[in-house]
């Protein structure tokens, strides 16, 4: 088991339990725009933690999660400022 820690979960701080993972996946959304710009975008979890006896209307426990977006742009050349 992990080590418990507070969350904050509809409008309080409530005990949860930190959760180890693996990243099994790790893959990127793409997006081309109207321009030209492929945008690729993922989110990179950080921590996830289960609430404590906390749970949805069909049973499934809740989880609070950490992440941060990683964002990438490729952009033509015509696009780019010249100096």
């Amino acid at each position: 088991m992990g080590k418990t820690t507070q969350v904050p979960f509809e409008g309080q701080m409530v005990p949860a339990e930190e959760l180890d993972f693996d990243t099994t996946r790790d893959a990127w959304s793409i997006y081309k725009l109207e321009d030209g710009t492929v945008l690729k975008l993922k989110p990179v979890l950080g921590k996830v933690s289960r609430i404590i006896d906390r749970y949805k209307p069909d049973g499934e426990p809740i989880y609070a999660l950490t992440m941060s977006p990683v964002a990438m742009a490729e952009v033509p050349d015509e696009l780019k400022k010249r100096e």
